[in-house]
């Protein structure tokens, strides 16, 4: 039986980080953390089991911790705090931005408890829940909340870095609809934050979370369903001739608190121009009148139907599957400029899947009606983008490692052609749609100074330095 651990113990050193020089051993970790954490929870070193959205610069962890409890959460960082080791915290699993490597991978999944007071108008959810188990009990208790537009996200990943809903054209941005959290802080302590308790620190975390905390579950808003939860959506495809027409047609249009468009770029097999567009009520009529200057153009196919607010982000369920490489560059946008987009169209976009058959390569930009977030204002939360009218993104998906030279170089340059004519000096980037190189000032804005004041007293020794780092 010796030989055997001593076998284990040397395959798991080759294996670890924690073998080039951490305090704690690479089988201690196991033991050591395991024997503190609820019943429910577990460490491990297969990484495996707790996989990524994207493998392209994904966090390459020696451990996984999959907590059950939200106190697993604060004694985890108890202990790496006091061995020195890195650790970064997860739920969707979807950022892409490069970030650096971690040693540990706080797995938020087993937090993903969903209930909704007697009133249904707050809901707590716990740091492990996805968009959507969060729909499906929106919509069970007859109720909608400001959900993402992918199933699989993490509710909490996502509202953390400000969100974006299809809801936010009525009711703000889903940071705009945290109540309070719970987190646990760079010490390893569980606190409470909200507006009347630790108010500065629910204010960082509203835009910045991932520097201040790992917030475990949090209270939001919830909102009565419009038209008893049915929508009208789907999509319109137009051949890349009509580029030009389509962008006048895209400023003509007066989005109101009913309406998103998400439209860009894909192969249908050719390279075409695909609109989905979302009319938060269950009457077709009145949908396709709200986008008519679209539909003046003709469109090749229209998909749009009446469907019920569970299913409406069952169109983008593909883009759920875990691994393979899927970066993405942003840039957020004031204006369209149509003869930005005809060079992403005809220099960047056509040629570039053509010349490397990457055909799963897309183009996305995302509108919404921003009257209310700019009533708002950021006075409640550190989000300092709603200036931003169109989100801008480029998406590819690939397998082979190879091809990331290429799909740099590319992303790159569209990211820059969207610069050129973005209306924005400083250049806006909305954190969670961010690629990693852009500047802090770029990422946090007009909020930055305060959050550096705000990380000097919360995390003067830099623990949370894995998602663009405030220092």
């Amino acid at each position: 039986m010796i030989y055997f651990k001593t076998f284990l113990w040397t395959i798991l050193a080759l294996q670890s980080p924690f073998a080039l020089g951490y305090p704690s051993d690479p089988l201690d970790i196991v033991e050591d953390l395991g024997s503190v954490l609820s019943e429910g929870a577990s460490v491990t070193a297969n990484i495996s089991s707790a996989p990524r959205w994207s493998d392209y610069h994904a966090p390459r962890p020696g451990y996984i911790v999959h907590v059950a409890e939200e106190e697993d959460v604060a004694k985890t960082v108890e202990y790496c705090n006091k061995q020195e080791i890195k650790f970064l915290a997860q739920s969707g699993a979807h950022g892409w931005a490069r970030t650096c490597d971690n040693d540990v991978v706080i797995d938020l999944t087993g937090l993903n408890s969903i209930t909704f007071n007697e009133a249904r108008d707050l809901v707590t959810i716990g740091g492990g829940t996805l968009n959507g188990d969060w729909v499906d009990a929106a919509y069970a208790n007859g109720v909608q909340v400001l959900n993402g537009g992918c199933n699989c996200v993490g509710v909490l990943g996502a509202t953390l870095g400000g969100g974006v809903s299809r809801g936010m054209n009525r009711y703000g941005m889903p940071v705009d609809n945290v109540v309070s959290a719970n987190l646990v802080t760079a010490d390893g302590e569980l606190i409470q934050v909200s507006k009347d308790t630790n108010s500065d620190l629910f204010w960082a975390i509203l835009g910045a979370g991932p520097n201040f905390g790992i917030v475990t579950s949090v209270v939001m808003n919830a909102y009565p369903l419009i038209d008893e939860g049915r929508v009208w959506t789907g999509e319109l495809i137009f051949s890349g001739d009509k580029l030009e027409a389509y962008i006048v047609a895209v400023n003509r249009l007066n989005l109101t608190e009913d309406m998103t468009l998400h439209w860009g770029f894909s192969h249908r097999p050719d390279p075409v121009i695909t609109a989905q567009v979302f009319f938060m009520r269950g009457d077709a009529e009145a949908g396709r009148e709200a986008f008519q200057s679209l539909y003046d153009l003709e469109p090749d196919d229209d998909t749009t139907q009446i469907m019920t607010y569970p299913h409406i982000n069952d169109d983008t369920d593909a883009l759920c599957v875990k691994g393979g490489r899927k970066p993405g560059w942003f840039t957020g946008l004031e204006t369209f400029d149509y003869p930005t987009f005809q060079a992403v169209w005809d220099d960047e976009y056509v040629d570039f899947v053509a010349t490397t058959n990457l055909t799963n390569t897309t183009i996305l930009i995302e509108c919404y009606s921003n009257y209310v977030l700019r009533d708002i204002g950021s006075e409640g939360a550190s989000y300092a983008h709603r200036a931003i009218n169109y989100y801008a993104w480029t998406l590819s998906g690939h397998v082979d490692s190879s091809s990331d030279s290429g799909v740099e170089a590319y992303s790159s340059r569209v990211r820059e052609l969207w610069r050129s004519t973005s209306g924005f000096e400083p250049q806006r980037t909305y954190i969670n749609f961010a690629y990693g190189d852009e500047s802090l000032e770029e990422i946090y804005g007009e909020s930055l100074p305060r959050l550096r004041q705000l990380k000097k007293q919360w995390d003067p020794k830099g623990r949370f330095d894995q998602w663009f780092a405030i220092f």
